[in-house]
């Protein structure tokens, strides 16, 4: 499994076999570990317990309900930001081909076979959007790394170009 707690945004390893295969293992960023989350709530929840207090005591109690309702908004969309911070993304290299392994927060596995010969990464700029990481092979494209940062990704794309250069040196 991936261990979030890194800090570099992706991660490559060799191993040692007969056949040599590079993996490079990909995973989002999160800023706010855990405990950072219990502080941010913790204070969130004291504040809106300070202001029901004063609502309630001016006399306007039905506003603590919207009050409620707002802790469980922003409960919410820190879940959905923690569980989309469980995708990750895999690239094992091989001589012969170059397999990209892709699994959403819900286990949810898709996987892309590649030729290694015809595979080259590269980054381009979007306009008003951020940058791409590709690979690139006969015709097709394949987006890869969508939640790195834009630096991230240009020097992964060489570390991967470098990496498929070794490899097809290796046959």
């Amino acid at each position: 499994m991936v261990d979030p707690s890194k800090k570099s945004f992706w991660h490559h390893t060799k191993q040692d076999m007969e056949q040599e295969v590079i993996t490079i293992t990909l995973w989002p960023y999160r800023s706010l570990g855990r405990r950072g989350y219990l502080y941010l709530m913790t204070g969130f929840i004291g504040l809106i317990f300070i202001l029901s207090l004063l609502f309630y005591t001016l006399g306007a109690w039905p506003v603590i309900g919207f009050l409620g309702i707002e802790v469980g908004l922003v409960w919410l969309i820190f879940r959905v930001n923690y569980n989309s911070g469980r995708n990750y993304e895999q690239i094992f290299i091989t001589a012969d081909k170059t397999s990209i392994e892709k699994v959403s927060w819900r286990g949810k596995t898709h996987r892309f076979d590649i030729s290694s010969a015809w595979i080259a990464a590269k980054c381009i700029k979007a306009n008003g959007q951020s940058d791409k990481l590709l690979l690139t092979y006969h015709s097709k494209q394949l987006e890869i790394g969508k939640f790195l940062p834009p630096r991230e990704k240009f020097s992964l794309a060489i570390a991967l170009n470098d990496s498929f250069e070794r490899m097809r040196g290796a046959t």
